[in-house]
């Protein structure tokens, strides 16, 4: 097994350059994990608020 240790797949060998042609690709990944999916928990009563005041729809709305 000794002749796979130096493999680097092309897909590897891509994202490590396009790491270093934009070194700030990291924070812009940060910074959109940020503003979609880390945010602060929702307290109960506003969620249940959020819940109560949804609009119903039908079932099957193409009628």
């Amino acid at each position: 097994m000794k002749h796979f240790q130096n493999y680097e797949s092309e897909f590897t060998e891509f994202l490590r350059d396009l790491k270093q042609e934009h070194p700030d690709i990291d924070k812009h990944q940060r910074d959109g994990r940020k503003l979609l999916w880390d945010k602060p928990p929702v307290p109960p009563d506003e969620l249940k608020l959020a819940i109560n005041s949804e609009v119903k729809l039908k079932p099957y709305v193409y009628e």
